[in-house]
């Protein structure tokens, strides 16, 4: 694809497809990625109305139209608390007490930490129970409402990634439990390829379709192998798991077109060859706790569009406004040099963040895009 190959972007949209294809742009793209308090501050700071308002003002490149799927939106008490453009729908399901709530797949959620988190797994007991386990109706009537309802607000606005999280690895410790499923990979290997095959199959190809066929840019999937210190399970067990089936998935994004991403936290540098090799387009978190941001660069800049890479354990809670304004204009210079670079943090901001830093960051990447922010 050389669309945009020559000339200057004449919106968000274009800027990012030039970005992924490795041409250096008039200024680097960029997000703003936070949870939807942070942007409710920003919107009350401003006087915006909206978030959809909070994310044109910040001049967010790319918008998101799935989810995780970790929530069951067609349960009675199901109730939308906003429709955040960089992260797609957000939803709460919750029990009386306000913590707990049942996926789809009949995973039992804890939001009581702020962090949401599995504590009870459909096939815990028994992994027999995988013979009558029924995956979620992926075709589901009014699935994807909000999500083209989102897509046609931002079409030709913005990159549009269709998203899908918990893809492999996270989908199936949810459904089993992660230390059985860990356990079930060295003893009851035919077990996992059943499961991770009926999530590709039942699940995942019909949803990552039904959102190609919305219309977008790129596809962004989620799947968490690392650590800080290393990966969770070894190189080996991830190509006889993971990698054909993620493959597949790739292979077939790109038979239809769209651009792969993929977020995996932790230090996964052992398999970058290997998903570089497989196609992969675009990579984010790119954690500075376990990258270093530059070296990367340096080794696959030229291949891979990275995506994130501000500080969010550091800089942006506990540094100074002038610490996140050297950070962004930083990363953006060295990391956008020849393209192939969105800037972004490397997870949500949360509630938590100085809104002087917040605001600091949110002027900074006005001031790449030449936009003046007015005084509050």
């Amino acid at each position: 694809m050389d669309l945009f190959a020559y000339g200057t972007p004449t919106n968000r949209r274009e800027r990012v497809l030039q970005a992924v294809q490795h041409q250096e742009t008039d200024f680097v793209p960029y997000n703003f990625h936070a949870i939807p308090m942070v942007y409710h501050k920003i919107r009350d700071y401003y006087g915006l109305e909206n978030s959809e308002q909070v994310a044109d003002f910040i001049g967010n490149h790319v918008v998101k139209i799935g989810t995780d799927f970790n929530y069951n939106p067609w349960a009675s008490e199901i109730a939308q608390v906003d429709l955040t453009p960089s992260g797609g729908p957000v939803h709460t399901n919750l029990d009386a007490e306000g913590e707990l709530h049942m996926d789809e797949f009949g995973c039992v959620w804890d939001r009581s930490s702020g962090m949401p988190h599995p504590v009870q797994h459909p096939l815990a007991e028994d992994y027999r129970l995988l013979d009558t386990y029924e995956f979620p109706d992926p075709y589901h009537e009014g699935r994807f409402d909000a999500a083209q309802a989102l897509a046609d607000r931002w079409r030709d606005r913005a990159f549009l990634f269709g998203k899908l999280g918990m893809v492999l690895f996270e989908r199936a410790w949810s459904i089993r439990g992660m230390v059985q499923l860990m356990v079930d990979m060295v003893q009851r290997p035919e077990f996992v390829h059943e499961l991770l095959d009926r999530i590709l199959v039942e699940w995942n190809l019909p949803i990552i379709d039904q959102q190609i066929d919305i219309g977008v840019d790129g596809f962004y999937f989620a799947d968490d192998w690392g650590t800080s210190s290393g990966l969770m399970f070894s190189p080996k067990m991830w190509r006889t798991f993971i990698k054909p089936r993620l493959a597949a998935i790739f292979d077939h994004c790109h038979e239809r077109g769209v651009y792969v991403g993929l977020h995996s936290d932790g230090r996964i540098q052992r398999l970058f060859p290997e998903l570089v090799e497989m196609g992969l387009d675009i990579f984010n978190p790119l954690e500075p706790a376990a990258m270093d941001r530059m070296e990367m660069k340096r080794l696959y800049g030229d291949k891979v569009t990275f995506y994130g890479g501000v500080d969010v354990e550091r800089t942006m809670p506990f540094g100074t406004p002038d610490d996140v304004r050297a950070e962004v204009k930083e990363l953006a210079e060295k990391l956008g040099e020849g393209g192939g670079y969105i800037l972004q943090t490397s997870h949500q901001v949360l509630w938590d963040t100085p809104m002087e830093n917040i605001v600091a960051y949110i002027e900074t990447v006005r001031e790449l895009a030449g936009l003046e922010t007015p005084r509050v």
